[in-house]
């Protein structure tokens, strides 16, 4: 899957990912994700359904409100858990966004 393109089922869209056991890269379309069933509550259950995914590389968040201030620290945690995410972007979150999710993950070491 290239893009996935989640609609107010966004949810559902998450569980899915979850299932996906041979995801390698997960793009979400910030026209489709911004402004849905409150961002960063559905930010939440993304980073829990991430933290656990053993097969996805490169997540791309760019401009979206999946995360954010009050969700930044579950970010990190997932961050830390998962092991084989080689890459991630959230380009268009808050520079102290950015500097909270840096300092949490100063430390890790993908795979």
């Amino acid at each position: 899957l290239k893009f996935l393109m989640l609609d107010k089922a966004l949810v559902g869209g998450i569980a899915f990912v979850g299932g996906i056991d041979n995801l390698k890269f997960h793009m979400l379309d910030p026209r489709i994700i911004s402004g849905i069933i409150g961002g960063q509550d559905a930010g939440v259950l993304l980073a829990e359904v991430i933290a656990s995914h053993t097969s996805i590389e490169k997540l791309y968040l760019d401009d979206t409100d999946l995360i954010g201030t009050d969700n930044v620290e579950q970010w990190g945690d997932t961050l830390l858990q998962n092991k084989t995410l080689a890459y991630f972007s959230s380009d268009g979150a808050t520079m102290e966004i950015e500097n909270q999710l840096k300092e949490k993950i100063k430390d890790r070491s993908p795979q």
